[in-house]
């Protein structure tokens, strides 16, 4: 039993080794997967944002290089201070936009004055040298410093014309030395945000997507692991109830073939060598009774305490193994218990059998005698019954047996294993149950009733190979020879 335990173990503790080893699998490739995949997507972003915010720059540096061009005629042949020239330059910057409402031109002086802005004309004429951007910063210094270097951009919080809105803004600007003035221009990222988002909500959704993969696929893998571990645990199972009723069924075919040869061996053997003392007995008996001698009384004893040993060594003999169930069948056997049990107790008995030919294996006749012996002992022992019903039927599938009886009945519940009647049930419904049968008991006030039910299938081999043997296709039953 032992060894029987361990193997019923073993096989769960190898499914929970293989369901924690895909769910470490699992997890670590949801791990690596999951970041290498953010972290793959976090420089594809970056790189993305960079090709789209150097364009935006080059974008600036060429916007930027044809507004100077537009000017460059005025700017170079004018004089230092000629107001006409400026007015031009900065009507016709006034009047470049790009990019809708949002792309324009803006003129500071190097004081940061405001000589241009057509987003804002409220700036102009104004100085703004102090002016701070939403990041603190002094934005027109900034700018005019830039322009004064040769260009260069600056990334500034503005508000945006066409929303109104605070965006984030790249602007650029130029320097005319002979002016002194600062050109300047910019454009907003919101565009380049908006898209770097949608890249990254489509990132988040093929990485949600992977996830949702990856957990089926897991969950998918410990189903078949469990699915399998079941399928493989029920079978060792099976095999080992198999075995073990195999087991059982070998001690009981043991004890049967050990009965039956102590039974033969009684009989064949003791009760022959004290038949032939009671010949012997008779014979002195016949001898002094020619001889006109008195019997004496204990010779007389001795022949009577003689007859009851064979009584009793016949009864012991077969009560372990009635000769008559392997000579003629369990019909006759059956037929021999229940005479020889109504005449012992005074109750009568009825048997009710099917008519057959063929005969019932060994094995199923030793099972439904004994079964029929165990009861009658109980009801004999119990029941204090009037009446006893033995009944055998064979119908398509099931050979059944069921003794009735009108006794008082017993509480099935209270019978335990050290009951002789509990124990006695038990190994009858082990041996049924060997033979894939079912086995009941039903018990009242009003009487008590075993049945027992054994399917065709646990014997019909034995049936297909008797039929060939005896080429006998009639498809009757015999329970007696």
């Amino acid at each position: 039993m032992i060894k029987t335990n361990k193997r019923m173990i073993l096989p769960i503790k190898l499914l929970f080794i293989a369901v924690i080893q895909v769910l470490l699998t699992a997890l670590i490739t949801y791990v690596l997967v999951t970041n290498e995949y953010r972290e793959l997507s976090s420089q594809s972003l970056d790189t993305l944002e960079h090709f789209l915010v150097e364009q935006k720059k080059q974008e600036l540096k060429n916007y930027t290089a044809l507004a100077v061009l537009a000017v460059d005629h005025l700017y170079q042949t004018s004089e230092l201070d000629n107001d006409v020239a400026k007015k031009l330059v900065t009507n016709i910057l006034d009047k470049m936009t790009y990019n809708g409402e949002d792309g324009y031109f803006f003129v500071y002086d190097d004081k940061g004055n405001a000589i241009s802005h057509p987003k804002q004309p409220f700036r102009i004429g104004k100085n703004w040298w102090e002016l701070e951007d939403g990041k603190g910063n002094k934005i027109i210094q900034i700018l005019i410093s830039n322009a004064k270097a040769g260009g260069d951009f600056y990334h500034y919080p503005w508000t945006k014309p066409s929303n109104k809105k605070i965006s984030e803004k790249i602007g650029y600007s130029v320097y005319l030395e002979k002016w002194k003035w600062m050109i300047g221009t910019g454009v907003y990222l919101d565009n380049v945000n908006l898209q770097l988002s949608q890249l990254q909500f489509e990132i988040d959704e093929h990485i949600n997507k992977t996830k949702n993969i990856i957990l089926i696929l897991a969950l998918s893998s410990i189903f078949v692991i469990f699915l399998f571990g079941v399928t493989v645990n029920l079978r060792q199972k099976k095999q080992t109830d198999e075995k073990i009723t195999e087991l059982g069924q070998r001690i009981v075919n043991v004890q049967e073939d050990e009965n039956r040869h102590i039974a033969r061996e009684l009989h064949d053997g003791i009760i022959q060598i004290l038949v032939s003392i009671k010949f012997s007995l008779e014979a002195t008996k016949m001898h002094l009774s020619k001889a006109v001698q008195e019997v004496p009384k204990p010779l007389q004893h001795a022949e009577d305490n003689l007859v009851i040993a064979i009584d009793e060594i016949r009864r012991i003999s077969h009560h372990m193994h009635p000769q008559i169930l392997d000579e003629l069948g369990l019909s006759a056997a059956i037929d021999t218990l229940s005479a020889d049990f109504s005449d012992r107790i005074g109750v009568s008995i009825k048997v009710f059998k099917p008519r057959a030919r063929n005969l019932l294996p060994d094995f199923i006749n030793t099972t439904l005698y004994r079964i029929v012996q165990e009861s009658l002992i109980n009801i004999e022992k119990h029941a204090k019954a009037e009446h006893v019903e033995i009944s055998l039927s064979f119908d398509k599938n099931w050979l059944t047996l069921i003794i009735t009886d009108d006794g008082k009945g017993f509480d099935i519940n209270s019978v335990s294993e050290i009951n002789d009647c509990g124990i006695g049930l038990r190994n009858l419904a082990e041996r049924v149950e060997y033979h894939l049968g079912e086995f009941s008991v039903v018990s009242s006030s009003k009487g008590t009733t075993i049945t027992a039910k054994i399917p065709k299938s646990s014997f019909e081999n034995y049936f297909n190979q008797t039929r060939v043997k005896n080429n006998d296709n009639n498809g009757d039953i015999e329970f007696g020879q």
